[in-house]
């Protein structure tokens, strides 16, 4: 992989940015602070769509940018010969994320974490593996010799990715401990030799009482069988008494009801015969009334007529009493319209009036607004200048506080000779150029502020005549109001007189005597109780030919019981019961009943016995199948421990080779780049499997720690390009041409800087780029290509 340009928007610190990499020896160099670990991480962010460290990524967005501006990285990179660009964009406040990777020119794949899979799937390397194999830290080198073993080895694990194994290495030793306490507490619960033994001896006497008890019970249900023969045939002969016994009971309750039925009807036909009688009576009265029926219903309708002629009588006299009101109410509406209308007669004009005022008022205030504007306009020109003068001030005391040898504020260089000049230049400036505008800013301010309160004023005068001129408006608009309702309720009282004057022309043809309805309602008030008594008797007898009817039937239903009753009683005196041998037949089945259930009790007091000895059977027989089962769960979990001890041994095997195969790797890597750039000095280093240093020198092996600085920083460098190397040949990304090292001067002298760089330009040919980050300004001259931030 080879970096080509890279592409920022609102990124961090930066708002637009554009940068070509090129290839060779390039250094990033900047001041701290100008941004140049963030080009790194615009990288990592550009290929994995996350920062160094996870976090809050409201973090990536330019402190000067807005919810609505996107985050934009874009990376053109070369691979394998083939040219790459991956765009990421973050939207909107909550920074949704969204990326496309395209290839030679053409969109491959677009989402976010589509375009990560597509990235680790082409460089064979996850976002922390990239990181610890191709960036490297001040930091990372000087621990490689400074930090104590365990944590140089934890490192350097870390950086190859070992501590993947570590993790299930203690995974499987914390297994196996888990399954050692399960086996002890089973071996706790599981029986013995001799406890299976016994129990199995308990089951086979358990099963010689049973079969005893079972010979028993077939012996016990065969005399069972006689005994309930014997009893079931005394129960036919109980049965014969019992059903005659019912019959003569059924045949007598029979009697009984027939009796009580005679009863009911001969009640019933004796109060027939009286009500028959007295309905016979009634009807004789009732022949006696039919002519004052007749002169009742006469009556009535002479009464309705007499109401009627009333009614209209007393609404003539109403509708009288009402035209008398409507006329004064008619009179009186006449003369209220007649007043209201010449109280508003000067509406229009007073109307006309009002808009010519709000006219007036309207372009009055359009003039105060824009004096207004003008009055803020001036204050703003006046704070600015202000502001120039107060700038100008602070660097007059400025370069009278630091003298002659301060430099000047336009140029940059020391005032010297021109220390007086500068200073009364700035004055004049102050004095001659925005004092003098400002004063006459103030001179117009005071204009247009005397304007503006004369112009508020006279607009005071006119709204105080315009409100009046509202207030008259407004009475009469409500007296407009009045003067509609009196002619609607002139016209109403109008319409009214007229309706009652036709109706009163048509009351006129009726007349009405009171003394003579007072007479018909005495004659109807004295007939209506006779009345009442006719028609109370004609309902009566309207039971007449029921009762009759009912009288009929009730003597027929009479003679038909005398003879049901005679018939029933024959057939009950033939039944023969003997009561005495049906008690003695009970006696003798109740005898028999009580055997069979003293021989159904012990026969299942058998059962009992052989059920109790069954289930102590089935008891201790599942507590053997139940040891069983657990033996057999022991056995499953030595299995698995057994299993699980030797992938912990294959696993620490496996490390041993990995080790012995990773450290020699580092060891000749970093020895033939060692050899090269102390010129044959040094010919080897060493690493151990438990990656420990060594340095030979004249063919002896010594610790790192023994040499000097500048010799232990080179080979710390070579050691981490080693490990950097062998990293990318254990995750197969081959292609990978690059290398990024930040701040690796440190705070090295001169000498031990130059050596360094030296060093690079020595292994450069095996790597496409080599970038070195640095603050250091002094050495860009090294660099094949520098981007200076």
């Amino acid at each position: 992989m080879i970096l080509s340009k890279l592409h920022l928007e609102n990124f961090k610190k930066y708002m637009t940015y554009d940068i070509e990499f090129g290839e060779g020896l390039v250094g990033i160099i900047g001041k701290n602070g100008s941004g140049k670990s963030t080009i790194f991480e615009a990288i990592l962010f550009a290929l994995y769509g996350e920062a160094k460290k996870r976090g809050n990524k409201e973090l990536v967005r330019n402190a000067n940018a807005s919810d609505k501006d996107a985050v934009v990285v874009e990376l053109d990179f070369e691979f394998e010969g083939v040219e790459y660009k991956v765009v990421r964009e973050f939207r909107g406040k909550a920074l949704s994320a969204n990326a496309k990777l395209f290839k030679n020119g053409e969109l491959t794949t677009t989402g976010a974490k589509e375009v990560t899979i597509a990235i680790v799937a082409l460089t064979k390397m996850s976002k922390d593996a990239f990181m610890h194999t191709l960036f490297a830290s001040q930091k990372e080198l000087t621990s490689l010799s400074t930090l104590k073993n365990e944590d140089r080895k934890k490192m350097i694990r870390k950086l190859l990715g070992l501590e993947k194994i570590d993790f299930v290495e203690k995974e499987l030793i914390e297994k196996s401990r888990e399954l050692k306490r399960e086996i002890s507490a089973f071996a706790e619960v599981l029986l013995g030799a001799d406890e299976i033994k016994a129990k199995q001896e308990q089951i086979k006497q358990n099963q010689e009482k049973n079969s005893l008890l079972k010979k028993d019970e077939q012996d016990k249900t065969k005399e069972l069988v006689t005994l309930k023969d014997k009893e079931q045939l005394i129960k036919k002969e109980l049965d014969v008494f019992t059903k005659t016994k019912e019959q003569k009971q059924k045949l007598l309750a029979g009697l009984e009801l027939l009796k009580n039925s005679k009863s009911i009807e001969l009640i019933n036909q004796a109060k027939l015969i009286a009500e028959n009688h007295e309905l016979e009576h009634k009807q004789e009265e009732l022949a006696t009334l039919a002519s004052l029926k007749k002169e009742y219903l006469s009556l009535q309708e002479d009464l309705k007529n007499q109401e009627l002629l009333k009614e209209y009588f007393l609404k003539r006299e109403g509708l009288t009493k009402e035209q008398v009101q409507l006329r004064e109410q008619y009179k009186k509406a006449k003369a209220d319209i007649q007043g209201l209308e010449k109280e508003c007669e000067m509406f229009e004009q007073y109307s006309f009036d009002a808009k010519n005022l709000e006219q007036d008022l309207s372009l009055r205030q359009d003039a105060i607004e824009v004096k207004h504007t003008i009055e803020q306009e001036l204050l703003l020109e006046m704070k600015a200048q202000q502001r120039i003068i107060d700038e100008t001030n602070a660097k007059i005391a400025n370069i009278k506080e630091l003298g002659k040898g301060s430099a000047c504020p336009t140029c940059t260089r020391p005032l010297l000779e021109e220390y007086d000049n500068v200073i009364n230049s700035l004055n004049e400036i102050v004095q001659g150029t925005h004092q003098k505008k400002i004063n006459d800013y103030n001179t117009q301010l005071k204009n247009v502020q005397e304007q503006k309160a004369k112009l508020i004023e006279q607009k005071k005068v006119k709204d105080k005549e315009y409100l009046e001129l509202t207030k008259i408006l407004n009475i009469i608009t409500s007296k407009l109001r009045d003067l509609s309702r009196a002619k609607e309720h002139f016209k109403l009282v109008e319409q009214k007189g007229l309706k009652n004057k036709e109706e009163l022309k048509a009351l006129e043809q009726f007349s009405y005597d009171e003394k003579l309805h007072t007479k018909v309602r005495k004659k109807y008030d004295e007939l209506t109780p006779k009345y009442k008594h006719a028609v109370s008797l004609e309902t009566e007898l309207k039971r007449l030919d029921a009762v009759k009817k009912d009288l009929a039937n009730v003597t027929k239903n009479i003679e038909e019981l005398k003879k049901k009753y005679q018939d029933k009683e024959q057939e009950y005196n033939k039944v023969l019961y003997d009561e005495d041998a049906h008690k003695q037949k009970l006696a003798q089945h109740d005898e028999a009943l009580k055997t069979v259930d003293a021989q159904t009790t012990t026969l299942n007091d058998i059962k009992v016995a052989i059920a109790s000895i069954v289930g102590e059977i089935k008891t201790i027989q599942n507590s053997l199948d139940n040891n069983e089962a657990q033996l057999k769960k022991v056995q499953t979990k030595k299995d698995d421990l057994r299993d699980y001890e030797k992938i912990k041994t294959s696993l620490a095997e496996f490390k041993t080779k990995l080790n012995a195969k990773v450290a020699p790797r580092i060891s000749s890597l970093a020895s033939e780049m060692y050899s090269q750039i102390t010129k044959g000095r040094y010919q080897h280093i060493e690493v151990s499997n438990d990656f420990d240093f060594f340095i030979y020198d004249e063919g002896k092996k010594y610790p790192i720690e023994r040499f000097s600085g500048g010799e232990i920083d080179l080979a710390n460098l070579v050691l981490r390009i080693a490990i950097s190397k062998t990293l990318t040949e254990l995750s197969g990304a081959s292609s990978i041409g690059f290398l990024a090292f930040d701040e690796v001067f440190g705070s090295q002298d001169e000498a031990r800087r130059m050596e360094i760089l030296e060093a690079f330009h020595t292994i450069k040919e095996q790597y496409r780029q080599i970038f070195l980050i640095s603050h250091e300004m002094e050495i860009k001259e090294m660099f094949e290509r520098v981007v200076e931030l």
